[in-house]
């Protein structure tokens, strides 16, 4: 009675992780996708506003005008091109709906998409719903996990519909050059394939890297569709706004989609967005710094632990750690640092990258500390009994 294509989405194997800790009260969560800040004060008074006046119908199935209107005056302003609010962005629940969305209307049955390893796991569901095939590309740890665009295009097929870009990256934290996403425009144009550009953390760089949004290049419009949200930048995740910014031609068919499913994102939380983008960006970059702080107290305590290391990751708020040397599959390794540690980590083979795990420095710091000494101690006993 249930429809094949969902039958064949298999759950995530994270959620393991998360029912072995559901056992365990004193754990520490280092797994989380998410910022661990709350919205910022003036974000959050202006949804209460929202509600208190009486906005809680209905809003434009394309988003709140002036919600449009400074999403194109950002993008105007942060990577030179203009973008129509009229018909080029549209207003979604949330990044994830975006992502769906744009998949859904672009994707047939029996084209394929290529997702590079590590990949963001919704990229292989909405793939799979979409009854297209995910062609895997497999970066490379020692590039640090930036792209070979000549390996990208071996991949490419005459059935090649899309390609999934994610920088900064999750689970990675890469940040790709410049030449690197100007290099895969280039194919997405000689092979007629359009470039999801996944930019929901755009505003969490380090050291001075510079997040380049494929939007930018002046000749990308018919070939890149840009996937972002609220969520990372501002800590909104509970809110579920996110947006495209796309050639019109394409978001006359996303709306349909997008109106099907959700008629339009929650207008409470759209208006908080405006406050969001009108209002002072200094909250930003206040998470910003702290993230970077965390980052390098992450990098420091895992490089410390003997038989994992990691490099220094310039993007999101995440370190892919190295495990390999323990010689126990990811996901083995983060049960065992559960039951034995009260550590939750991700395991890599959950994003079909074997032999690493995915550590979030979205935490307070001294979590961060014990979460650390607990797993030195953990991986010590376990080399130890591997002596044995």
């Amino acid at each position: 009675m249930i429809a094949d294509r969902i039958l064949g989405v298999q759950r995530s194997p994270f959620y393991s992780i998360m029912d072995l800790a559901a056992k365990r009260p004193d754990c520490i969560y280092l797994q989380l996708g998410e910022p661990d800040f709350v919205t910022p004060e003036h974000i959050r008074e202006a949804a209460k506003k929202a509600l208190d006046e009486g906005h809680t119908h209905y809003g434009p199935d394309r988003g709140l005008p002036e919600l449009r209107q400074l999403i194109a005056e950002k993008i105007q302003r942060e990577h030179g091109v203009a973008y129509k609010w009229q018909d080029e962005i549209l207003v979604t629940a949330g990044g994830q709906s975006a992502l769906h969305v744009a998949v859904m209307a672009l994707a047939n049955p029996g084209d394929e998409i290529i997702i590079m390893l590590p990949h963001y796991p919704p990229y292989v569901v909405n793939a799979q719903l979409a009854g297209a095939k995910a062609v895997f590309v497999k970066l490379k740890s020692e590039d640090n996990f930036v792209p070979n665009p000549a390996d990208i295009e071996k991949a490419v097929t005459d059935r090649t519909k899309l390609i999934m870009v994610l920088t900064p990256n999750n689970p990675t934290g890469a940040v790709y050059p410049k030449e690197t996403l100007r290099a895969l425009l280039d194919i997405a144009k000689r092979h007629n394939i359009v470039l999801i550009s996944d930019e929901v953390y755009e505003c969490l760089v380090y050291d001075g890297a510079q997040h380049t949004s494929l939007l930018s290049f002046p000749d990308a419009r018919e070939h890149v569709v840009q996937v972002n949200s609220f969520s990372k930048t501002y800590a909104m995740t509970g809110l579920r706004v996110g947006y495209l910014a796309a050639s019109a031609d394409k978001q006359a068919q996303f709306l349909k989609y997008h109106h099907t499913a959700n008629i339009s994102a929650n207008v409470p939380s759209q208006m908080a967005c405006v406050t969001a983008l009108k209002g002072p960006q200094d909250c930003v970059e206040e998470m910003r710094r702290a993230y970077q702080e965390r980052r390098d107290l992450t990098v420091k305590l895992i490089n410390d632990i003997p038989g994992i290391h990691c490099t220094v990751p310039r993007g999101s708020f995440f370190v892919f750690a190295d495990i390999r040397e323990l010689g126990m599959p990811s996901l083995e390794f983060a049960e065992y640092l559960v039951r034995d540690a009260g550590v939750v980590l991700t395991n890599g083979s959950g994003f079909d990258y074997e032999g690493f795990v995915r550590v979030s420095y979205a935490a307070k710091p001294e979590n961060i500390k014990e979460a650390m000494r607990r797993m030195k101690e953990a991986v010590i006993k376990l080399r130890e009994r591997k002596k044995a």
